[in-house]
C-alpha cells in the first residue's frame, strides 16, 4: 500500500484529496494523534513539505485536528470552500441523469453538511434538485428515506427514457 503524497500549489480539490486518502489509511492503522500528524506529514513533498517544515517548528506538539485545520487553511482556502457550498445549494440536476446528480450531489454535500446532516433533509434538498419531470412522479410517494428517493428517481427516469 502506497501512501498518498501532496506537492502543495493552489489546488485545494488536490489538497483535500489527499487529507481523505491519508484519514483512510488512519482507518486501517489506528495511530494516535501525534503519529497521524509524523506519518501524514511525511508524505509531504516540494512546497508542501517546506510549508511544514515552516509550522512544525512553531507547533511541536500539533494535534491531527490542528494539523488539518492549519493545513485547510493554506491550501483550501475558506473563499474556495464557500464557493463548494454555493454551488451546493444551487445544484440542479439539469442535463445530467439522476446517477450523475446523485454523484455530484453527493461530491458536493461533503462541503455543507449541515444542509444534509438528517435524512430528512437530505431527501428534500436531493428532491429538489431533480428535473420537474421526475420530481412530479416521485413527491407524491412521501419517501421517507434518501435511498428510496434515489431508487425512485432512477426508475422513473428509466420510464421516461424508455416512454420516448
Amino acid at each position: 500500500m502506497k501512501p498518498p503524497t501532496f506537492q502543495g500549489g493552489l489546488e485545494p480539490l488536490k489538497a483535500e484529496a489527499w487529507i481523505l486518502e491519508t484519514e483512510k489509511l488512519f482507518e486501517v492503522f489506528p495511530c494516535s494523534e501525534a503519529q497521524k500528524v509524523f506519518l501524514a506529514t511525511f508524505t509531504l513533498q516540494e512546497e508542501a513539505r517546506r510549508w511544514w517544515m515552516l509550522i512544525r517548528d512553531t507547533n511541536n506538539t500539533i494535534t491531527w485536528a490542528q494539523f488539518k485545520e492549519a493545513f485547510y487553511d493554506k491550501y483550501f482556502p475558506q473563499c474556495i470552500q464557500d464557493r463548494k457550498v454555493s454551488e451546493f445549494e444551487q445544484l440542479k440536476q439539469g442535463t445530467m441523469s439522476v446517477a450523475e446528480y446523485e454523484a455530484k450531489f453527493t461530491k458536493l454535500a461533503h462541503y455543507a453538511p449541515h444542509m444534509v446532516d438528517t435524512d430528512y433533509k437530505k431527501d428534500r434538498k436531493f428532491e429538489g434538485g431533480l428535473n420537474v419531470e421526475i420530481l412530479d412522479r416521485i413527491n407524491v410517494l412521501k419517501l421517507l428515506e434518501y435511498v428510496d428517493v434515489l431508487n425512485r428517481a432512477i426508475i422513473v427516469e428509466a420510464n421516461i427514457t424508455a416512454l420516448k
